[in-house]
């Protein structure tokens, strides 16, 4: 049995009680935050109604023992059902640099995740493919 091979630059970082809010063009969904890194994040127990097409998407991320808020400019790479709901993994394409100081603040102390390849749960629905 092989492993699975790590196609990310930057190694993500498991996340507890941070939420975020996204909008879809029509509504606010709020989904939670699992893993970060530098240049990327992951959702999960977003609705599956809310709408992932090929564009930018504005994400404000909340919660935690910092209490902080961060404002993100989001692209989805891939989707994955989940039940009734769905995971969605985002490129980050803007953000503060109170983000970036955080994420490189928690970075040694949390867990690092380790990713499958996401490709395979890229969805037609999304408007883009990886390359």
């Amino acid at each position: 049995m092989e492993g699975k091979v790590e196609k990310r630059r930057q190694a993500r970082m498991k996340l507890q009680g941070y939420i975020a809010d996204i909008a879809d063009g029509h509504l606010v969904y709020a989904g939670i935050l699992e893993d970060v890194s530098l240049d990327g994040l992951r959702l999960y127990e977003l609705p599956e109604k809310f709408s992932v097409e090929g564009k930018k998407y504005t994400l404000v991320v909340s919660g935690g023992p910092d209490s902080a808020c961060y404002k993100l400019k989001v692209f989805p790479r891939w989707r994955r059902k989940n039940g009734t709901m769905m995971d969605v993994g985002f490129n980050i394409v803007e953000s503060p640099v109170g983000w970036k100081k955080f994420v490189q603040k928690i970075m040694p102390k949390q867990q690092t995740v380790i990713a499958e390849d996401e490709d395979s749960h890229w969805d037609q629905n999304t408007g883009s493919s990886r390359d």
